[in-house]
């Protein structure tokens, strides 16, 4: 009988080491949660306005295109609500557009008016090339060159993240 009860107290033991291993392995265990990201962008209206709403014959210039003609500063194409990186597609973009003349900018910064590249914040497109974009609200600018008798092509830019 005392046989029988040492080894019921070494498989207790046993028992109660083993437990202890199998709890002793893990520590603590923390869920950490889903992080959103920080920006997105907003587009304020679905077809923009040129600002001049007319170019001239054989005329070379910049073209602001923002929610309203009239207002651009105060309307502007779209907002970011955070810094973002995003992909711009750039599509119906032709001459007299210059290929390289095509820039978002700060809408009412102090510089919005004249050569698209001097305009506050003025960041380049390029179809296909990631950009950083900070919190603001943007408007485009498209240099063109040499207007023809068909005046200003429409164009669209698609961003993507």
């Amino acid at each position: 009988m005392k046989l029988r009860s040492s080894w019921s107290l070494v498989s207790l033991f046993a028992i109660l080491v083993a437990v202890g291993i199998v709890s002793a392995v893990i520590l603590i265990q923390q869920t950490q949660p889903a992080v959103p990201i920080q920006g997105g962008m907003t587009a304020l209206c679905a077809n923009t306005s040129a600002t001049p709403n007319n170019v001239t014959l054989g005329s070379n210039g910049q073209e602001t295109f923002s929610c309203d003609s009239a207002a651009p500063t105060t309307h502007p194409a779209f907002t970011t609500n955070g810094a973002v990186v995003v992909t711009p597609t750039v599509t119906g973009y032709a001459a007299p557009y210059n290929a390289t003349g095509l820039f978002v900018f700060i809408a009412n910064g102090a510089v919005n008016t004249g050569t698209c590249s001097s305009r506050t914040g003025a960041t380049r497109i390029n179809d296909g090339q990631s950009m950083a974009l900070t919190q603001n609200s943007w408007n485009y600018c498209a240099k063109y060159e040499i207007v023809g008798l068909t005046g200003l092509p429409q164009f669209t830019v698609t961003w993507n993240l």
